[in-house]
């Protein structure tokens, strides 16, 4: 194939990811609620760190398209109730004004054709000189399918709100919370302006979940289990991975050492205390570290807890830092007998399902194979 073919056949793809719609009059399926599906479960595909928009008249045509490629590939061998796209959706900095949040079109396409809902936190690279967080929501929401919300304005960020999941019956069996941990640059920032936003959920952010746990735990007449998703790991995953892992025990990627965090360590102290205090808070999840992809217990050092697990999704793009394979974090949620059971992998590209888990009371006990992904070439 000529250059200029192989460029018009680029372009011509990734015209034809950018769906037609109309905005929708009420949002029918946002605004329904979750339940469990066949089996009583539900099943959950994080996909974080996309990264589209990178040099958008060169090569970050064809790596959109491959990372557009990966998702349609994991949707189609896990069929989700859900996907969960855990922030850097868009490398912001890479982006023009006129264009940037436009990106979100291709980025829910695959999705859209497949007729899966979404909720979305934002990332840090989501907010960028030429990128908002608002005009990212504000296209996103344009969509029937997507769950993502802005539950109250007032709070620092955009994407902080939760969405419950409910039994056959009708009644609650999990609840989840998506907290906008912010950073990046402000948009449009003038000189002599702040140049960079806070990298922590905020301590306001924290106060509404404690409520808003309060208020659900009494309109369901019960605490109900709790996952967290949000893009910037909490420093308990920086505390727990200098404690010394074994990838026998907590298997996946694990080349980002020292990872990064929330803040310097101690700006997201409101969160790490709301997730040891909050009643039946059953796991975390992040993104931001590429070269990470496994779930712990939580920190010994912090009162003994195995709970909340820690868990780092899969970097799914093919934008962004690392070269490992790209992937998503697959979460299954079950009811049995009354209880949930949470078994938890990683769906590569390929295909192929590695670091399958179960986050129960022997998590950090239990031996598994010492996987990454990356011992699957060419499969």
């Amino acid at each position: 194939m000529t250059g200029l073919a192989l460029t018009l056949a680029l372009v011509a793809g990734l015209l034809g990811a950018f769906p037609t719609h109309g905005a929708p009059i009420d949002n029918q399926i946002a605004s329904s609620a979750l339940r469990l599906g066949a089996n009583n479960a539900f099943k959950i595909a994080i996909m974080s760190d996309l990264h589209f928009g990178e040099e958008e008249h060169g090569w970050g045509i064809e790596q959109d398209l491959k990372t557009a490629r990966a998702m349609r590939s994991v949707l189609d061998y896990e069929k989700p109730n859900l996907v969960v796209l855990n922030g850097d959706l868009i490398s912001g900095e890479y982006t023009f004004r006129e264009n940037s949040s436009m990106y979100i079109h291709q980025i829910v396409a695959p999705m859209v054709e497949k007729g899966i809902s979404w909720a979305s936190t934002y990332g840090n690279h989501d907010s960028a000189f030429n990128l908002s967080r608002e005009a990212l929501f504000a296209q996103e929401s344009t969509y029937d399918l997507c769950r993502t919300k802005v539950m109250d304005s007032a709070l620092p960020g955009t994407t902080n709100y939760w969405i419950q999941v409910d039994g056959e019956d009708g009644s609650a069996r999990a609840v989840l919370w998506f907290l906008d941990s912010r950073g990046g640059n402000p948009y449009q920032f003038q000189p002599g302006e702040p140049r960079d936003i806070d990298n922590w959920v905020a301590p306001e952010t924290v106060k509404w979940m404690r409520d808003e746990s309060a208020a659900l735990g009494q309109a369901n007449g019960k605490d109900v289990p709790s996952f967290v998703f949000t893009h910037i790991p909490p420093y308990a995953y920086s505390v727990k991975q200098k404690s010394g892992i074994d990838p026998s025990r907590f298997p996946g990627l694990h080349v980002d050492n020292p990872l990064a965090y929330q803040g310097r360590g101690t700006e997201d102290s409101n969160l790490v205390l709301a997730l040891q205090e909050l009643p039946n808070m059953h796991s975390v999840y992040v993104g931001h570290n590429h070269g990470d992809s496994y779930c712990s217990t939580w920190p010994a050092s912090s009162a003994g807890l195995s709970r909340p697990f820690l868990c780092f999704a899969k970097h799914m793009g093919y934008g962004g830092y690392g070269n490992w394979r790209p992937g998503a974090r697959i979460v299954e949620v079950a009811d049995v007998d009354g209880g949930l059971e949470v078994n938890t992998w990683v769906r590569m590209e390929s295909g192929v399902v590695i670091t399958r888990v179960s986050l129960n009371g022997t998590y950090g006990e239990d031996v598994y194979p010492v996987e990454t992904g990356e011992e699957f070439h060419g499969k």
